[in-house]
């Protein structure tokens, strides 16, 4: 699938690519999204403002149905 990921310090070090679709376990779901836009940490994220762990997949903003759940959802 693809996905906006944050490989390295500075700004080119966001990019759109190719990553594993996730399996839902758990209390997880699967959702295909739709639509997607920015969210204000993502450009935080970009200029190395907001501290995270790299690789991070960003993607707060979207709208979808849900098409999968894990185990111990209802």
């Amino acid at each position: 699938m693809k996905a906006l990921v944050k490989t390295k310090a500075g700004p080119d070090g966001m990019r759109c690519m190719e990553i594993p679709e996730p399996i839902p376990g758990g209390d997880n779901l699967k959702v295909k999204v739709f639509a997607c836009g920015i969210c204000g940490t993502d450009i935080h994220l970009l200029h190395d403002s907001y501290p995270c762990r790299l690789p991070v997949v960003r993607g707060l903003e979207f709208s979808g149905v849900v098409t999968e759940v894990g185990e111990n959802v209802s």
